[in-house]
């Protein structure tokens, strides 16, 4: 592989957008009466862990887009008060996309981040970026949605795949690229299938000959996706009863 990217400018981070808007099907029963961003894992609640990692990076400016049980997430303003709210009503109805669609006009210069992720390096959350890119951990081999690599970019997304970037819901999106999105979401979401899409198939997928996203490598100790109930209860072992 050949590496053509060359070096930019880096910016300041403006705003970070949570996407929490989901049911978190997979981890029932522990989402029918809790958002998956509220689970405590060993005491403290999934999303606080991302949050705070944004504040310790100056980032200030923090919108959490929420649909399932909206209400809950206002127990996050007594710590938070800083955090503004997005209502997703059709949070049942589409993927993600709909999610994305709501905060289109804030996605530049702006880290997109799901909501659901156990961090446990702070530091995967940088003041300053410089370019489109993703999270990712190189893995020699996954079953989990993938990313390959061309010249540096992301030229495929997949399930499974061997010597590839495990991707984790962490992007970032510069001033040009998050004002390519306010125009290219709507679009993809009125396209047959539109509303089944997740929201970033569109720029690394659907319209990809208009962004370049790098992956921006962390480690797996870094940051944990725990997608089931089963991987819930083997990191905290008080779901095990």
């Amino acid at each position: 592989m050949t590496d053509c990217k060359k070096e930019k400018t880096p910016n300041k981070v403006q705003r970070a957008i949570f996407l929490a808007a989901g049911f978190g099907a997979r981890m029932v029963p522990v989402t029918l009466k809790t958002p998956k961003p509220l689970v405590r894992v060993c005491g403290k609640r999934l999303i606080d862990g991302l949050i705070d990692a944004c504040l310790k990076a100056g980032i200030e400016e923090i919108y959490i887009v929420r649909g399932y049980l909206a209400e809950q997430f206002d127990q996050l303003l007594d710590k938070y008060p800083m955090i503004r709210f997005i209502e997703n009503p059709m949070y049942d109805k589409a993927n993600n996309i709909g999610s994305a669609l709501l905060v289109k006009d804030l996605l530049s210069n702006a880290y997109v981040l799901e909501a659901d992720l156990l961090l446990s390096n702070p530091d995967v959350i940088q003041p300053y970026q410089s370019e489109s890119n993703y999270l990712g951990i190189k893995r020699e081999q996954t079953d989990d949605w993938c990313c390959e690599l061309k010249d540096g970019y992301i030229s495929e997304e997949k399930i499974g795949g061997t010597n590839c970037f495990q991707m984790i819901g962490i992007s970032y999106w510069t001033a040009e690229d998050g004002a390519k999105l306010a125009q290219d979401l709507p679009k993809a979401f009125e396209m047959e299938g539109g509303k089944d899409l997740y929201w970033e198939q569109v720029p690394i997928k659907v319209f990809q000959d208009r962004y370049k996203v790098a992956v921006r490598e962390c480690g797996a100790d870094d940051i944990v996706e725990i997608d089931t109930f089963n991987e819930l209860k083997a990191i905290d072992k008080s779901y095990d009863v």
